[in-house]
């Protein structure tokens, strides 16, 4: 996604953006902030943007761009009636500051009976998944995601002609999508705080842990972040605003789908943190040598603990185990 390409009103829009200015989230914080490092000229934007969102935080849904615009048109008629006289960046900067609290106020006025005149937001549903659960999920539009141990997918419980289908992931899911089902819109996206992906009706695995998200598709074809088409048998990676295509098996990769555990040549270091994820087990290694050692093996998700007995044989460890937590020395 090209932000640099943005106006104040496209990132105002934009669900990272909202995330950063009103919920101060680490992750969106995290991308952001190092965004605006490196792009010093999109000061006044990022400024304009904030006053923008802000006008509207107690807005329960998502502003069209007509109305976007509308905000928009309003901050700079009030930023264009503020004189501005040649002077040193640093007096430009104090002036922008100023005025900005003035617009903000003066938005807040029209943003205030726009609110009292918008529909109510959707009623939206919030599938979890526990620690080693694993569940089916049939969305409204008739496309079923299988959704992994320790995940969330979040969606409208009604979904309109329209209106894009759209689902949210936090945690691992594999969909398989409804290809222009009647009656409702064409486009199916799936929404994360680094990367959106459009759907043409196709079957794909999503992880999305650790601000790092994998992308494998393998039937039809999607557009990542509006410019990076995939298709049948690609594997992508994200993580930092970059991507780059990945060659691993995909038999692994969905092996959590037929309830396997499958790993080959892993470092240990992986498979912990996996264990953690799926299942919530805290794993430690008596030595940094311990956790680059490589393992291959494979078994059932139901029983993680014949993979942990795996492991200490293979490599001669001694395991302890007490509740989550297991140490291997």
């Amino acid at each position: 996604m090209n932000y640099s390409e943005y106006d104040a009103a496209d990132l105002a829009a934009d669900p990272s953006f909202r995330a950063w200015v009103l919920e101060g989230r680490t992750d969106a914080a995290r991308f952001w902030e190092r965004w605006l490092a490196t792009h010093p000229e999109k000061e006044y934007v990022v400024m304009e943007a904030k006053m923008m969102v802000q006008a509207l935080q107690f807005k329960t849904d998502e502003a069209s761009a007509e109305e976007m615009a509308s905000i928009k048109a309003q901050i700079d008629r009030l930023l264009d009636d503020t004189p501005v006289k040649k002077n040193s960046g640093y007096q430009q900067r104090r002036w922008f500051y100023a005025a900005a609290a003035a617009a903000t106020a003066a938005i807040l006025i029209l943003a205030g009976s726009w609110y009292f005149r918008k529909p109510a937001a959707p009623a939206m549903a919030i599938v979890q998944t526990k620690f080693g659960e694993t569940k089916i999920v049939q969305l409204p539009d008739g496309s079923i995601v299988q959704l992994n141990a320790n995940s969330t997918l979040s969606y409208p419980l009604e979904w309109k002609k329209e209106n894009v289908r759209m689902v949210t992931l936090d945690g691992e899911a594999y969909f398989n999508v409804t290809k222009s089902p009647p009656q409702l819109h064409p486009k199916f996206r799936v929404q994360m705080p680094q990367a959106v992906i459009e759907v043409k009706g196709t079957a794909f695995n999503v992880y999305n842990r650790h601000e790092t998200i994998k992308v494998l598709l393998e039937e039809g074809k999607i557009v990542v972040n509006d410019s990076l088409d995939m298709q049948p048998g690609d594997m992508m990676s994200i993580a930092g605003g970059k991507h780059q295509w990945i060659h691993e098996d995909p038999l692994q990769l969905t092996a959590w789908k037929r309830h396997r555990l499958v790993y080959k040549d892993f470092p240990l270091s992986r498979i912990a943190q996996d264990l953690k994820d799926i299942y919530g087990y805290h794993i430690q290694f008596g030595s940094k040598k311990l956790e680059g050692l490589l393992f291959t093996g494979s078994c059932s998700t139901e029983d993680p603990s014949l993979l942990l007995s795996a492991i200490a044989a293979v490599h001669q460890l001694k395991m302890k185990k007490k509740d989550s937590m297991i140490v291997f020395e």
